[in-house]
């Protein structure tokens, strides 16, 4: 579970729905992957949640960089 994520997203007031939503995902499903951690998202979703939620993309998914270089 990604809580930092959950938390960052609820701060703002956002649902799962309404970030499956931003994000383009047709359901709740394929967000909610991520949030729970059964799915890393591209490195260019995360960066898009990190902008939507403002955090940094490296406190929400530090193991998506590393993989970048390995």
């Amino acid at each position: 579970m990604n809580t930092r994520l959950q938390n960052a997203r609820r701060a703002k007031g956002l649902t799962q729905e309404k970030m499956a939503k931003m994000l383009g995902y047709p359901s709740k499903s394929g967000y909610s992957m991520i949030e729970t951690g059964r799915k890393t998202p591209l490195l260019p979703v995360a960066l898009q949640i990190a902008k939507i939620v403002g955090e940094e993309v490296e406190d929400l998914f530090p193991n998506i960089i590393f993989n970048i270089f390995v």
